[in-house]
């Protein structure tokens, strides 16, 4: 059955696509909202694809816009993106490329032309640390425009090239047929391929705007932190990057080509039920889906059965093991020793708030229960309530930290585990604990993307307004991501992590703390609930 339209609104606005808000100045502080046209002096940079022109704007150069890629329209669409045709005259940047094709409401006009990216970077001398964000949105909404991911602060703060980006999205990033192999042969990461494609356009070119090819970091949250984790696995990104951060994210949603995984179907299911869907089922396949509109695929894809991750509905257009791009599944790529890059990943405490209003989870008698029974875990509902104590934490929170627990919080563990123990790099985890201080946000407590507003200092996205306590946790968040960027480890009280070691939790104070989520993980792993 199609997603629910109650928790399709819940999601889009608590945060899997992020909010989207006015754009800030890049020397807004925390919390602050300034409205009215800026007038900057221009900048000029030469690509490798033609010249861009961008703004200066109190010691940054800013540039939006740029294309990395050529339109996938028409044979392109389903297709490995391609370089954009050569410019001789410079173009103008300093405006947000359109979103791709999404039914995300408020965004702006969504085009399939939108394999564009954007650039923060300070005008001082020196090669710079890079850091590539990858936005959220469940691989079905969200772009690199959004208000709160505006990179101002972190570059102008940490002294690093920011870099964010498009990729597409929903059917249109992620469907997998045989009649939709590429010349290599692999299917469906049309979005995947995207971003190795903007990763690679950073080695060409980020030099020409301040950045050290050398030293690039990506990082994202979400369906960005599992991009992050995938991208960490697939064979063409290798090299490409240099550290990694993963925020919010597990490496679970990732569907094998053929053969179907747990609850999710495979992508070959998923792409012959979207052609009968579309009425493409005779002579020339690809032709025929290459013919519809972005508007009839978008249809087909609201039409497709949702998949669940602790009882959250997602759209079934997710990376694919397809033997080319991504050749195993992430987590065990990382057990096979690709752990070849520093990597920082951590949870937030209630990053299953956000679900609960939706699932009918409010805190009455017997909630827990059902949420239980919501998840899959019926045969093991005595032993979970033993060890969340609903009568005691209240039904409600109880199954928030379950299902945090499962989808989020465990997996991070999981991830910061195979990372140090099997790969030649360290690997730092945290807990984010500190929720938004007022707002609408707060009644959530520490919800999926309240990290984003710290890293990113922009509060005003949610209707917050930060205090000083808010605000120098931010500048803390921001350093040790800068950090990391630029030395390949993060700030010196943030200890690297061993099976058992320590993590630092986010707070005000921050902590060092040994006990992940008070043991719980081992526990739902002894029952079974942590599948790989």
């Amino acid at each position: 059955m199609p997603l629910p339209l109650r928790v399709l609104s819940l999601l889009t606005v608590l945060l899997l696509g992020g909010c989207t808000a006015p754009e800030p100045p890049p020397d807004a502080a925390p919390g602050s909202v300034t409205t009215g046209p800026l007038v900057d002096p221009p900048v000029a940079v030469t690509t490798d694809d033609g010249p861009v022109v961008g703004t200066l704007v109190n010691g940054l150069k800013v540039f939006k816009g740029i294309p990395y890629a050529a339109p996938p329209t028409g044979a392109r669409r389903w297709a490995p993106p391609a370089r954009p045709s050569r410019w001789t005259q410079p173009l103008t940047t300093t405006a947000f490329g359109p979103p791709c094709p999404q039914t995300k409401a408020g965004v702006p006009p969504p085009s399939e032309d939108c394999l564009r990216l954007n650039v923060w970077s300070p005008d001082t001398a020196g090669a710079h640390a890079v850091l590539v964000w990858i936005h959220g949105g469940g691989y079905v909404e969200g772009h690199a425009g959004e208000g709160w991911y505006d990179a101002a602060q972190l570059a102008g703060r940490e002294d690093v090239v920011v870099v964010s980006l498009n990729y597409r999205l929903g059917l249109l990033g992620f469907l997998a047929l045989p009649q939709l192999e590429a010349a290599d042969h692999g299917t469906g990461n049309w979005g995947l391929r995207d971003q190795v494609a903007a990763l690679d356009w950073v080695r060409r070119n980020i030099a020409a705007f301040g950045g050290d090819p050398s030293r690039v970091m990506i990082a994202g949250e979400s369906a960005g932190a599992v991009s992050v984790t995938t991208l960490l696995a697939a064979e063409p990104a290798q090299g490409l990057f240099h550290r990694a951060a993963i925020q919010s994210g597990t490496y679970r949603p990732v569907l094998e080509k053929e053969q179907p995984t747990g609850a999710f179907p495979s992508a070959y299911a998923v792409g012959v039920q979207t052609a009968l869907l579309l009425g493409c089922t005779q002579g020339d396949i690809a032709a025929c889906l290459r013919a519809k509109t972005p508007a009839e695929v978008l249809a087909a894809q609201a039409r497709l059965p949702a998949v669940t991750e602790i009882g959250i509905p997602l759209s079934p257009t997710l990376p694919v093991v397809d033997g080319v791009v991504l050749k195993g599944r992430p987590l065990a790529r990382v057990l096979a020793g690709r752990g070849d890059v520093p990597v920082l990943v951590g949870a937030n405490d209630d990053e299953a708030s956000f679900v609960m209003d939706a699932m009918g989870v409010v805190g009455n008698p017997g909630d827990f229960g059902r949420y239980v029974d919501a998840v899959g875990a019926s045969a093991r509902k005595a032993e979970l309530t033993a060890l969340y104590q609903p009568a005691t934490t209240g039904e409600r929170q109880a199954a928030i930290a379950l299902g945090t627990d499962l989808s989020f919080a465990c997996p991070a563990q999981r991830l910061a585990s195979a990372s140090a123990t099997t790969g030649t790099a360290r690997a730092y985890l945290y807990r984010f604990a500190r929720a938004v201080p007022n707002g609408p946000f707060a009644a959530l407590g520490v919800a999926h993307g309240t990290d984003i507003l710290y890293l990113f200092g922009h509060f005003e996205a949610v209707a917050t307004t930060p205090t000083p306590d808010d605000v120098t946790l931010s500048q803390y968040v921001q350093a040790a991501w800068g950090t990391l960027a630029r030395t390949g480890a993060p700030i010196p009280t943030w200890l690297p992590y061993t099976p058992g070691g320590p993590f630092l939790t986010w707070n005000t104070p921050s902590t060092t703390e040994v006990s992940w989520r008070g043991g719980r993980c081992a526990a739902l792993e002894s029952l079974g609930l942590l599948p790989p």
